[in-house]
């Protein structure tokens, strides 16, 4: 097997943990530069500055990429690689926390007579989210606040009925990088758990905070919603 036919290989590896075709391209590319500024990386990988730039920051917020500054130019390097290792950990013990109450909603689920009830789905879910151990929100594929728990109001300071019906826009503090919220939505779309702990959300105080936040799509019955778990960092 030639040289470049295991690069192939193991960017694939690199995108079934979750990361795009032009993410795993710029980190197996970094990889083997092992120090470079964003314009070297994205020579060798025939790809745009601005575009290696966002890819790279991205990478650095999941702790795959590093970066020093000498003589104001910024090198960036991979991370050892067991990061990657300890980020697909991370991943599965999230999984393992919310498998009872997946499980749970699965069985309720298959008790039920009829799915066609649109109260019905959000019903299983809201039972998830009241047994979940952290702070959780759900919403529309559109956005709009469905369901909190116990926990997220006690995080956030709202109460359920002042935040039903409404956009996840006013928790929005303006402090979020851009990339963070592209990602987010770019994961979403593809339908990729999205994890990071950028996000800066704001209370009903107007205080700001961050913690770990999880994103993914839940399908139940006849809908699809966006769940959002949150965990000290």
């Amino acid at each position: 097997m030639y040289y470049g036919e295991y690069t192939m290989q193991y960017r694939k590896v690199i995108e079934q943990l979750g990361y795009s075709p032009k993410e795993a391209k710029v980190y197996m590319t970094a990889l083997r530069l092992g120090e470079a500024l964003v314009s070297d990386i994205a020579q060798k990988a025939g790809m745009s500055s601005n575009g290696v730039q966002a890819i790279v920051d991205k990478l650095h917020a999941d702790g795959l990429m590093s970066f020093y500054i000498l003589r104001r130019y910024k090198y960036w390097s991979v991370q050892s690689p067991e990061r990657l290792l300890t980020n697909l950990h991370q991943r599965a013990e999230l999984v393992r926390t919310a498998l009872p109450a997946l499980t749970q909603m699965r069985t309720q689920a298959r008790k039920q007579v009829s799915k066609k009830n649109p109260k019905h789905g959000i019903g299983m879910i809201r039972a998830w989210a009241d047994s979940a151990a952290q702070p959780m929100l759900v919403t529309d594929t559109d956005a709009m606040i469905l369901y909190v728990n116990t926990l997220w109001e006690q995080q956030f300071g709202y109460v359920l009925e002042e935040v039903r019906g409404k956009s996840t826009k006013m928790l929005v503090s303006g402090k979020t990088p851009k990339h963070v919220h592209q990602a987010l939505w770019q994961a979403l779309d593809t339908g990729n758990l999205f994890q990071t702990d950028q996000v800066i959300d704001k209370r009903k105080d107007g205080t700001h905070f961050s913690m770990l936040t999880t994103v993914f799509t839940v399908s139940h019955g006849d809908g699809d919603y966006f769940v959002q778990l949150l965990q000290p960092l």
